[in-house]
């Protein structure tokens, strides 16, 4: 049995000590030991790298300022050999640069001389639970992984005649991996910004310089959360395909009403109007799935808001007549640079936003689109872009309804 898959009471969580003052690592060691840790010293960098290349260590412990090697080249090290291990920096010498600083280069927390000996303890602890969950997401990964391999080597075994099938689903697995990566490289940026900014400033009263860093860390965790929502919407709704609407009698112009609302601080930030114009006859209650309709509404809006910079939005639902049967029309009409030349046949595609400078200019992974589409069909509706004569674009969405008698 592997460490790692070793029951938790039975391994002892093993810290590494590195100081040049003997007073300090002493005490560092007895502190931990009383939490029944495992404690090992090194007086120098050497001697550290040595004792990591022979003993797993659950987390490390290094100070700042040492002679020759100092401590934020140390960290640089270890990430580089050992990027599981958490490192936790101390110094005498507490400066918010440095501390900002030694974030950057990836320190999981920063403590400082002299120690409240329970707060260092509290880190410690943290450090050993993060290590603990990095070590079962890597095994979890790797028995996925094998799952994954073994379940492709039966379906090709069973499917080998389908070479139009097998082709499609290679292509599916290379675009996969394509946005694997890229949502690794945007999750990354906004998560050093809320590991580093917001663990040292959210409970100080910062201002200047640092109340800047606390309001950089503020915006990447608003940019993690709604890329993480995309990400799991995306894998719900589409990548099992059993996905069904439920439907329920909802309040449609509450519904409406209650979505204008939400966006509409975010248009006056950026100088848009925001209209919603609802006819008539368009009944006040309808049987449809409220989460389903919600989620497709919003991205419309929020994407004619992303992609628009002067002029505004409206918003205009209305009643159909086809037939025996009765349809709502919404329409999202906007002024902004309306859909790339060429791009109108693919703009509801996973992972495609216009080009590469529009992925620049205006951020995402091009999840959007092809989540609503999804939704539409759920809905058993229609969805539609094209571009409007005077600029802009216009998405408009069909669905049949069925309303209370």
């Amino acid at each position: 049995m592997s460490d790692a898959t070793q029951p938790a009471e039975l391994h002892t969580p093993h810290i590494l000590i590195l100081d040049d003052e003997p007073e300090i690592r002493r005490m560092v060691a007895l502190c931990l030991q009383r939490e029944k840790f495992q404690a090992s010293c090194a007086a120098n960098v050497a001697e550290a790298c040595a004792m990591m290349a022979v003993e797993r260590f659950d987390a490390v412990i290094s100070d700042v300022m040492m002679p020759g090697e100092d401590g934020i080249v140390f960290l640089g090290r270890v990430h580089e050999y050992w990027p599981d291990i958490p490192v936790i920096l101390m110094t005498g010498h507490a400066q918010l640069q440095m501390a900002v600083n030694a974030i950057k280069n990836g320190a999981f927390d920063f403590v400082c001389k002299p120690f409240d000996f329970e707060y260092l303890r509290k880190i410690v602890w943290r450090a050993v639970n993060y290590s603990k969950l990095q070590k079962m997401e890597k095994n979890y990964r790797a028995e996925l992984e094998e799952t994954v391999a073994k379940r492709t080597a039966e379906l090709k075994e069973s499917m080998a005649e389908l070479d139009f099938a097998r082709t499609a689903l290679q292509q599916a697995a290379t675009d996969k991996s394509a946005f694997m990566s890229t949502v690794s490289h945007e999750m990354r940026t906004p998560m050093n910004g809320v590991i580093g900014s917001l663990e040292l400033l959210s409970e100080e009263n910062l201002t200047g310089a640092a109340a800047e860093f606390l309001m950089m860390a503020r915006q990447s965790a608003d940019n993690m959360v709604a890329l993480i929502d995309k990400l799991l919407t995306f894998n719900s709704s589409i990548g099992t395909g059993s996905s069904t609407a439920r439907y329920d009698l909802i309040d449609l112009t509450a519904l409406l009403h209650g979505l204008v609302a939400r966006f509409a601080s975010n248009f006056r930030k950026k100088g848009l109007s925001l209209v919603l114009n609802i006819s008539p006859d368009v009944p006040d209650r309808i049987w449809t799935d409220r989460e389903q309709l919600t989620r497709l509404l919003d991205i419309l809006l929020g994407n004619a808001l992303k992609f628009t910079e002067r002029g505004g939005v409206t918003v205009v639902v209305t009643k159909l007549e086809n037939g025996d049967e009765s349809e709502l029309q919404f329409t999202v009409t906007d002024s902004g640079i309306g859909i790339p030349a060429g791009m109108q046949e693919r703009i509801f595609e996973p992972f495609v936003q216009g080009d590469g400078s529009f992925t620049r200019k205006y951020e995402g992974v091009g999840l959007g689109l092809a989540i609503a589409m999804k939704n539409a069909l759920l809905l058993n509706g229609r969805l539609s872009a094209e571009n409007v004569p005077e600029g802009g674009s216009r998405f408009t969405l069909n669905l049949k309804i069925i309303a209370p008698k």
